[in-house]
C-alpha cells in the first residue's frame, strides 16, 4: 500500500512574504525525512517554491503528516491545502523523479478539487466505503476547526500536542492552568484529538503499528524543537 500527498499553499506569492514561506517549507522537509526514515519507503520533496511532495508506504503516516501540517501552519492568509491518493500498489525502484504512476495523477487531481472547495482543506482519493465519510465530514471538520484558531489557541494546542499536560505547557508559557484550559477547550482540543485518533487507526494493521508510533513520536519531537 502507498500514500501520496501532495501540498500546495494557497496564495503564496500574494503578500511578498515567500522567502519566509520557503524557509518553512524547508524545515518542514528536514522534520518530515527525519521523521519518515524508519519507514520501509518514503520519499520528500519540496518543490517549486509553494509544494511538499511525499510518498511513503504507510497511509496512517501520510494522513497523520498532513494534519501536523495544519496545525503547524503559520501563515493563516495563505492556507495549505493536501491532495492525498492511496492505493494498493508497489513503491517506485530507480530514480522516483522518473516514476509515473495513474496514483500520482489521482493525488494531483485531489489537489485540484480542494482548490475548488469552500470547505475543506484536504481531499482523499481512496477506493473505500469510508472515503466518503472523511471527505464530507472529518477533513472539513478539521478545516473549520483550525482555520478558526487565534495564534494563541494554535500555539497551546502545539504545546498541548508534545507536553504530558496543562500544568506543564502552563509553566512553559508562563500562564495559568486555567487559561490554558480555557483556551484549549475554544480551540476545540477534545474534538481535534479525537480525529487524530481516528486518523491513526485508518487502516491500521498491527505490522504498521510500530512504525506509527515512530513517526509519531518523531515529528511531536520536531515539533518540541520548533517550539523552542
Amino acid at each position: 500500500m502507498l500514500a501520496i500527498m501532495v501540498m500546495d499553499v494557497s496564495n503564496s506569492t500574494k503578500y511578498e512574504n515567500g522567502k519566509d514561506i520557503r524557509l518553512f517549507l524547508e524545515q518542514l522537509t528536514t522534520y518530515t525525512e527525519k521523521s519518515t526514515q524508519h519507514l520501509s519507503f518514503s520519499y520528500t520533496d519540496f518543490r517549486m517554491g509553494d509544494e511538499l511532495f511525499f510518498v511513503c508506504n504507510d497511509v496512517n503516516a501520510t494522513l497523520l503528516l498532513s494534519y501536523y501540517i495544519k496545525l503547524l501552519w503559520p501563515f493563516k492568509n495563505q492556507p495549505v491545502k493536501f491532495g492525498i491518493a492511496i492505493g494498493d500498489i508497489d513503491w517506485p525502484t530507480g530514480n522516483i523523479e522518473h516514476w509515473n504512476d495513474p496514483l500520482i495523477k489521482h493525488a494531483r487531481n485531489a489537489l485540484t478539487a480542494v482548490k475548488h472547495s469552500d470547505i475543506s482543506h484536504f481531499h482523499m482519493h481512496f477506493e473505500s466505503d469510508v472515503t466518503p465519510l472523511f471527505n464530507d465530514i472529518v477533513f472539513p471538520y478539521i478545516t473549520e476547526i483550525t482555520e478558526a484558531h487565534t495564534e494563541v489557541q494554535q500555539s497551546l494546542l502545539l504545546y498541548d500536542l508534545v507536553y504530558p499536560n496543562q500544568k506543564v505547557v502552563a509553566e512553559k508559557i508562563n500562564k495559568t492552568t486555567s487559561t490554558v484550559s480555557a483556551q484549549l477547550k475554544r480551540a476545540h482540543k477534545r474534538q481535534l484529538k479525537l480525529i487524530e485518533q481516528q486518523l491513526k487507526l485508518f487502516l491500521k494493521h498491527d505490522e504498521a503499528s510500530d512504525d506509527l508510533e515512530v513517526f509519531d513520536k518523531q515529528f511531536k519531537a520536531a515539533i518540541k524543537e520548533w517550539l523552542l
